[in-house]
């Protein structure tokens, strides 16, 4: 099962809010803002408002670095 995802986009203030209209009618929000620390970039998380599964960071997109990650259950 799909646990989250990273997306690297080029503008966050524009891909926050295509992502906000574009997820609302799922009921997926942006609700978590993440400053990064530890060699960890800052993140935008979206999803239900207690756990946040698709996160944007700001940077050159590129399809082959996707960041993806699973759950075993």
């Amino acid at each position: 099962m799909l646990d989250h995802i990273i997306l690297t986009v080029s503008d966050v203030e524009r891909s926050l809010a295509l992502y906000e209209a574009a997820l609302k009618p799922l009921n997926i929000k942006f609700f978590m803002p993440y400053k990064g620390e530890d060699a960890h970039p800052d993140l935008w998380g979206f999803g239900d408002g207690k756990r946040a599964f698709f996160w944007i960071k700001q940077g050159k997109p590129d399809p082959e670095a996707i960041h993806w990650d699973y759950v075993r259950r």
